[in-house]
Parts: C-alpha cells; sequence; structure tokens
C-alpha cells in the first residue's frame, strides 16, 4: 500500500495547529528536537519490554549514548530529563542491578496521552 503523502502532511499540519494544547506531555516533549528524540527513546524501550515497567535497560547513559553528539550537550539532555522527572512525564528509578545507574520510565500519563496523540496517525 503507497503511503498519501499529502494526507501525511495535512494531518502533521492539523496536530500542529489544533492539538498542540490537548496533550500535556506530548506538547513538553514537542518543543525540540532534543526532547523528541529523549520521547521516543524511553517510550521505544517500554513497548520494546512489552509494557513491562519493572524490565530494565532504559537507564539515562543509554539514552544519551544514542542521542546523536551534534544534536545536543549531555547538560542539555540533562535538563530535558530533569524537567520531565519534575513534571512527572517521567520516573527516574534507581536500577535494580546496578545502584551507579538510573533508569526513566514514562509516567502513565506519558504513555495515555502517548498512545491518544498517536492515533492520528492510524490510517496514514
Amino acid at each position: 500500500m503507497r503511503m498519501n503523502y499529502l494526507k501525511l502532511i495535512l494531518n502533521l499540519k492539523q496536530d500542529l495547529k489544533e492539538r498542540l494544547n490537548v496533550f500535556e506531555t506530548v506538547k513538553f516533549f514537542r518543543k525540540d528536537i532534543v526532547s523528541y528524540w529523549i520521547w521516543f527513546s524511553v517510550l521505544e524501550k517500554y513497548y520494546k519490554n512489552n509494557n513491562n515497567k519493572n524490565k530494565n535497560n532504559k537507564n539515562i547513559e543509554n539514552i544519551i549514548k544514542n542521542i546523536p553528539g551534534e544534536l545536543s550537550s549531555r547538560p542539555t539532555i540533562f535538563k530535558v530529563i530533569d524537567t520531565a522527572v519534575a513534571k512527572k512525564y517521567f520516573i527516574k528509578e534507581l536500577d535494580k542491578e546496578d545502584k551507579r545507574k538510573y533508569n526513566l520510565i514514562p509516567s502513565e500519563q506519558t504513555i495515555k496521552e502517548f498512545e491518544e496523540w498517536a492515533k492520528i496517525f492510524k490510517n496514514l
């Protein structure tokens, strides 16, 4: 099935115009490319682990390693993560196996809002 590119563009424009303030977490993570990357990385790990919040390998260092260096500095990445944790969009947990590391887990609000927002792309 061939993708309808015009429909994709129109959906993205409509999303930016009309749904900007509908989902608090989506709005937060869409503010810049680094926030987007962190948001997608945390959600990717969550869904790869079959929605199991207790599985590891979502640690902050692994997320940082996967962000292209030209996009942002470590302090900027930590600022985004710390703000997301403070707003309760992510949960920061001490790794059970390696007490030097912290794992990031999407909050229920982040998961719910992402899944609702993603529905606009379902029929593209």
